[in-house]
């Protein structure tokens, strides 16, 4: 049974606000609670929702898939922009704090190799076997699922997706319960062992507990030291863009970039235009080495068709 614990007032997704209450309009639908911790220190609060995963039917991929709450009263805990998408039995999950290599986005992908390595990694982690898929690889048609689990969840996103922590198995924590990063299994969690494995990226988002970015951007870097899964491949930083075959079928890169890369190509018809049209999706972000406020098309530096991006993708916390 979902126990409705109350949650204070207020949307505070930027850490030296929560004590005000205050919240940048940007992050409306994002609300938590600010609790402090035993040793007098604010922090954010996660939402427990126990369920069940859910696979047969939908397309998931390494950082996202479907989640049955066994009491759906536990949704009305959070606050949805979407009402509609609030009282769907099966709620699409977006994972805290990673990115994996896209399977299916616009009609295009990533090097399938990653991203099904990923999807494949996390459903095994979930408990999900014998899968049956299309033949494109981008629907299950058939799967052992409706297996239990339960979520750490900190809001819902603009896409009505709760942001979630994800962990299989159950837990001694009440569902519904508020709680504070340090009462949760972290090391247990399947985005943080994704991120381990390197098949998944860091993305970070002024929503996320700073004790949560420290602990990602540290297994991150490990990862990336020992060239562990896609750092062995990753050109984020300096690639030259040729064509789409390029980012779908010949490097692994930021999925972020992916996804604004493969716009460009829909919305424009020359590589010259490159630098402005990044520059206008405003993807704004704070350098959190030097708190700089800017954005991801600031960070790019286009040469003809060279592409590089001119900071660590764990130094980027981006606005929601």
């Amino acid at each position: 049974m979902c126990i409705n614990y109350p949650m204070r007032n207020g949307f505070t997704p930027v850490r030296p606000d929560c004590e005000t209450g205050y919240s940048p309009p940007e992050a409306q639908y994002i609300k938590h609670a600010c609790r402090k911790t035993s040793k007098g220190i604010i922090s954010m609060a996660y939402r427990i929702i126990k369920g069940t995963f859910h696979v047969k039917g939908y397309a998931p991929d390494g950082d996202s898939v479907r989640f049955r709450a066994y009491d759906q009263n536990c949704w009305n805990l959070l606050t949805w922009k979407n009402q509609q998408k609030k009282k769907e039995e099966f709620k699409q999950l977006r994972f805290e704090g990673v990115d994996a290599v896209e399977t299916h986005y616009d009609e295009s992908h990533q090097p399938r190799s990653f991203g099904v390595a990923a999807m494949e990694v996390m459903l095994g982690l979930i408990g999900v076997t014998g899968m049956v898929y299309n033949l494109n690889i981008t629907r299950i048609l058939q799967a052992n699922d409706a297996t239990p689990g339960y979520l750490a969840v900190i809001g819902v996103d603009s896409y009505s997706r709760p942001i979630s922590l994800v962990f299989s198995g159950d837990t001694r924590l009440p569902d519904g319960s508020e709680v504070t990063f340090a009462e949760l299994e972290i090391e247990k969690s399947v985005n943080l062992t994704l991120l381990r494995q390197g098949l998944v990226y860091p993305t970070f988002y002024k929503t996320m507990p700073l004790e949560l970015v420290d602990r990602f951007t540290d297994e991150a870097a490990q990862a990336r030291a020992g060239m562990v899964g896609l750092w062995a491949l990753d050109r984020t930083h300096d690639f030259i863009f040729w064509n789409r075959d390029t980012i779908r079928d010949d490097i692994v890169i930021l999925p972020k970039l992916f996804r604004r890369l493969t716009t460009f190509l829909d919305a424009k018809s020359s590589y010259g235009e490159l630098k402005n049209y990044l520059l206008s999706q405003n993807d704004r972000l704070t350098l959190r080495s030097t708190n700089t406020k800017t954005t991801l098309g600031k960070l790019i530096e286009v040469t003809d068709q060279r592409v590089q991006l001119k900071a660590p993708v764990e130094d980027m916390i981006f606005n929601p």
